[in-house]
């Protein structure tokens, strides 16, 4: 649709999120002549799209309104959505199994696993002093992945580099001087090198829509894959 198609058969439209990660698609669907309602959770994010689309401060408050409601995150929306639809609303979003699939890695791994797909080797941790030990018994280079909502941290992803782990073990030294309140469970997963790749679609609850994206992720805040991971610097993708 290009941007001067306006629609014939106007909706309501409820956004749930809780970081502001849609708030392009919203803006869109408004210029496209839908009306739309926006809820941010995260206190501060509660600026971004300040005067492109309407605020709502309780998402609670305007079910009744929406023809239609986007929850755009996981870490509890699953429920939300899935409360939503039993309620007979129409709902675009996860499910508490795709919640879990997100925010918990070891199961998301083993549902991975249990599918036939080859997984990276990994541990779980909930002691920041396990893991040391682990690492000083079983040196290599690992990847530290905090799991949860500290998932959305970027900044405390680290890729080790050393092949005896030293950067790894100070590292974990340092989160657990300063973070282990906010990490309260974590994976080592041994690292591989390679190029990672990414495939997704949508999927309407029985069958999943074409085209399929295909796309690359460059994470690294600096040219040449160097300095911390990020969400996303940049993605070439490509469709199916």
């Amino acid at each position: 649709m290009n941007n001067n198609t306006k629609t014939t058969d106007p909706k309501k439209f409820l956004f749930i999120s809780w970081d502001a990660l849609i708030c392009d698609i919203a803006w869109r669907i408004l210029k496209e002549g839908h009306e739309v309602k926006f809820y941010i959770r995260n206190p501060i994010d509660k600026d971004v799209a300040d005067g492109f689309i309407q605020k709502v401060n309780k998402w609670e408050d305007h079910v009744d309104w929406a023809d239609i409601i986007i929850c755009d995150d996981v870490l509890g929306q699953g429920s939300i959505a899935k409360d939503l639809r039993d309620k007979g609303k129409l709902v675009i979003g996860g499910s508490p199994y795709t919640d879990r699939l997100e925010d918990d890695r070891a199961f998301g791994q083993e549902e991975l696993k249990k599918f036939g797909i080859n997984i990276i080797s990994y541990q779980d941790f909930r002691s920041f002093d396990d893991a040391i030990d682990f690492v000083k018994k079983n040196p290599g280079r690992y990847v530290i992945k905090p799991s949860g909502e500290a998932e959305n941290l970027k900044g405390l992803l680290f890729v080790g580099e050393e092949e005896d782990g030293k950067d790894v073990l100070q590292v974990l030294n340092d989160y657990n001087k300063a973070w282990a309140s906010k990490i309260p469970e974590f994976q080592l997963q041994k690292r591989v090198l390679g190029v990672e790749i990414a495939v997704g679609a949508f999927f309407d609850g029985k069958e999943f829509i074409y085209p399929i994206n295909v796309n690359f992720e460059h994470k690294k805040l600096y040219p040449g894959n160097l300095g911390p991971s990020t969400g996303e610097m940049g993605t070439t993708m490509f469709w199916s």
